[in-house]
């Protein structure tokens, strides 16, 4: 599949003028296809009006096309990606524009979606007229499709001229076959190398020497760590939120190693053993080392039966069996009065 691009940011790729092109009569869409996409399209779009990322009356940008700072209406459909919400939005009040990498941005004309009867929306949600001059359709891809009105001026700007809306959406699937954003554990790594957090750096730590996931990790270290405050963190803004590990890396290593014995190395990368034996030194008054302990002796059909036992939950199930075995041994520890 090859894909004219008729013009480009930094390279004129060939004679095509981009106010020509965008100037050009489009190709009016039959009148049953208008109909059928009507209701569903007007429906996405007032969808995404309640999460606009932009300014009401906002619908232009301005991009750099041609070596030329051109202001162009943006133009959705109800097929673009969902846009930011209010909490999104906020993170991006802390961005610095400088750390920024550049992106290119890729456009297709809007031609081929009023030839397929799939209408265009402005960023306000509402139709776009056919006569409407300096009109682009974005290619979003998970990197661009918030940079598009985020960028103060769009400044590598590629302009493709698809045979249709399916050589359009073919483009975007093969481009972001295997794209993902982080995964918890990666996006806790990135918060502790951005900013040399302490609690961040062990819990990822943690993660990675033993390949549990992060939230089993925080347990561990008796701490919850946020989202956005782990998304905050990623671009170096320390916030107060973040909570102070209850237990060294040693500490919390340890324990990890002794729950592997007790029940089973893939056991102890869940959340419902580390979170039970914290619910027992927090409802008890029991320290780290009397647990510890605890798991060192308590009898293996002690142990299978917390996880056979139904009692509400696994982890409620454990915290039982644990506790009821603390209380034994400090039974048997209490002389006996006369």
């Amino acid at each position: 599949m090859k894909t004219n691009i008729i013009s480009n940011s930094n390279e004129i790729i060939n004679n095509s003028n981009f106010n020509d092109m965008i100037n050009e009569e489009a190709l009016v869409a039959t009148p049953n296809a208008a109909e059928n996409n009507n209701a569903v399209a007007t429906a996405g779009v007032e969808h995404t009006n309640e999460q606009s990322c932009c300014p009401k009356g906002k619908t232009t940008v301005v991009a750099l096309i041609d070596g030329v700072e051109k202001e162009i209406t943006l133009a959705r459909t109800m097929y673009s990606m969902d846009v930011l919400k209010k909490g999104q939005e906020k993170l991006l009040e802390g961005i610095d524009k400088s750390k920024l990498l550049d992106e290119i941005f890729h456009f297709a004309t809007p031609e081929i979606f009023r030839h397929a009867g799939v209408e265009l929306y402005n960023l306000n949600g509402d139709l776009i007229s056919d006569d409407t001059k300096d009109v682009l359709v974005p290619v979003e891809t998970s990197n661009t499709y918030w940079r598009f009105t985020f960028d103060d001026v769009l400044k590598h700007v590629q302009i493709h001229s698809f045979a249709s809306v399916e050589e359009y959406a073919q483009v975007i699937g093969a481009t972001e076959l295997l794209s993902r954003s982080r995964n918890t554990v990666e996006k806790i790594g990135v918060a502790a190398l951005a900013t040399g957090d302490e609690t961040y750096k062990a819990v990822y730590e943690l993660c990675r020497k033993t390949g549990m996931p992060g939230s089993t990790a925080m347990a561990y270290f008796g701490v919850q760590l946020k989202g956005n405050t782990t998304l905050e963190m990623s671009m170096g803004l320390k916030t107060k939120d973040v909570p102070v590990a209850s237990r060294s890396f040693n500490e919390a290593f340890a324990l990890y190693q002794q729950i592997c014995f007790t029940f089973t190395p893939a056991e102890a990368k869940k959340r419902y053993p580390i979170r039970a034996i914290n619910s027992v030194m927090h409802a008890g008054g029991y320290d780290l080392d009397t647990v510890a302990g605890a798991l060192k002796t308590i009898p293996s059909d002690d142990v299978h039966r917390a996880m056979l036992a139904d009692c509400g939950s696994k982890e409620a199930c454990i915290a039982n069996v644990i506790l009821m075995f603390l209380m034994g041994n400090q039974r048997k520890a209490t002389p006996l009065v006369a």
